[in-house]
């Protein structure tokens, strides 16, 4: 057995299991300042910033779940022609593709007739019945790259 292979090993193991722990800890600190942040940067109306050589920016993720229950937006979708997206459940990944799509038309419509974009105004664009059935919300987070 070569042991100063077996060492070394040993030597690695503990160092990742470290690391692991310290990736970990920062990762927790990361959401509490995030936390801390959105909020800053919404009230700010800031998009991006540039700070210690990364671009720090607002990203914002569209999240569509049942106001009630998902057998109303299973009758919502099938009222609505939107039957592809019905089993005898529905395809959450789908759907969410489609109030992202939804979305987006609202979004360039909203800034070509300088109005705020909301969440009512993407589920007041869905197929009816389901708007009335959905709950869109806009989730924001925080994310870097190098500037």
């Amino acid at each position: 057995m070569n042991m100063e292979q077996l060492k070394e090993f040993v030597s690695l193991e503990t160092r990742k299991r470290e690391l692991d722990s310290e990736l970990k800890s920062i990762a927790a600190r990361i959401d509490d300042l995030e936390q801390a942040l959105v909020p800053q940067f919404l009230a700010d109306g800031v998009a991006s910033m540039k700070v210690g050589g990364r671009t720090v920016y607002l990203a914002q993720d569209i999240h569509a779940s049942p106001l009630n229950d998902r057998a109303e937006v299973v009758a919502a979708l099938k009222a609505s022609e939107l039957g592809q997206y019905v089993s005898e459940n529905y395809n959450t990944q789908s759907l969410k593709a489609l109030v992202r799509e939804v979305a987006e038309e609202v979004r360039l419509r909203c800034r070509q007739q300088d109005r705020l974009f909301t969440e009512e105004e993407v589920r007041t664009a869905l197929p009816s019945p389901l708007g009335g059935a959905l709950k869109v919300s806009f989730v924001h987070s925080l994310r870097s790259r190098k500037a």
